[in-house]
């Protein structure tokens, strides 16, 4: 199992998580997956099949997708960081509410698979993706800042 599908794994049957993209840190319960950028070298980080830098934020438009409708909870509203933007119960369609996700889980896929993606080394920042921050064409409300990215 990759360092990922535990996340989102333990994440769904209830622990509790936090992502840092500027720490690089990855902590389910007490437990840090990874710190510092520092993780179990034995384990794969994660399973992706995403070619190029294109493909990587295809997917991050999917899963912030995902995010944006997901379903809110108490334990989702009350988490402290939020890299992303999401909706609000009463912002949700009926139609992407009968098929959403929790919120916890699908705020872990988005920002798992982020970190995760730039430590196995997949994603980078490119300049065509902005000077500062990248903002998706589709959906202005997801926005990635450069220096998560590249950590300065």
């Amino acid at each position: 199992m990759t360092i990922y599908e535990e996340l989102v794994k333990r994440v769904s049957d209830g622990e509790s998580f936090y992502v840092n993209f500027k720490n690089r840190a990855i902590k389910i319960g007490k437990k840090f997956l990874i710190a510092d950028g520092i993780f179990d070298e034995e384990r794969e980080l994660i399973d992706c099949d995403c070619a190029n830098t294109a493909e990587i934020l295809s997917e991050i438009e999917r899963l912030y997708t995902d995010y944006k409708y997901s379903l809110p909870s108490e334990r989702s509203d009350s988490k402290r960081r939020k890299y992303f933007k999401a909706l609000s119960i009463e912002e949700i369609p009926d139609d992407k509410l009968m098929v959403a996700t929790r919120r916890e889980t699908a705020q872990a896929k988005l920002e798992g698979f982020i970190l995760c993606s730039m430590l196995s080394g997949n994603f980078q920042w490119t300049e065509d993706m902005g000077k500062w921050f990248y903002q998706n064409k589709n959906d202005p409300d997801l926005v990635i800042l450069r220096n998560w990215i590249e950590n300065k």
